[in-house]
């Protein structure tokens, strides 16, 4: 399989919002302070123990899931 370029990972994960990825799919984030909270799709979560932050990336600490908008999409 062809490896993208550098330049356009990286524009990617600068061009490519990530909460409207998340609302896109059905979530409902809600705000937490400057970030923004929902239940982690990646394993089975009662709370909303995902982070999307400002900065376009996520962490999860439940599952310990994280990353940039092609981390999310990968692990869907």
């Amino acid at each position: 399989m062809a490896r993208l370029k550098e330049s356009v990972i990286e524009q990617i994960k600068r061009d490519v919002s990530l909460l409207r990825l998340v609302e896109s799919q059905g979530h409902k984030p809600k705000a937490h302070g400057k970030d923004k909270v929902i239940p982690c799709p990646f394993h089975q979560d009662n709370t909303a123990s995902l982070v999307i932050s400002p900065n376009n990336l996520f962490n999860c600490f439940g599952c310990g899931e994280a990353g940039s908008v092609i981390d999310w999409v990968m692990n869907e």
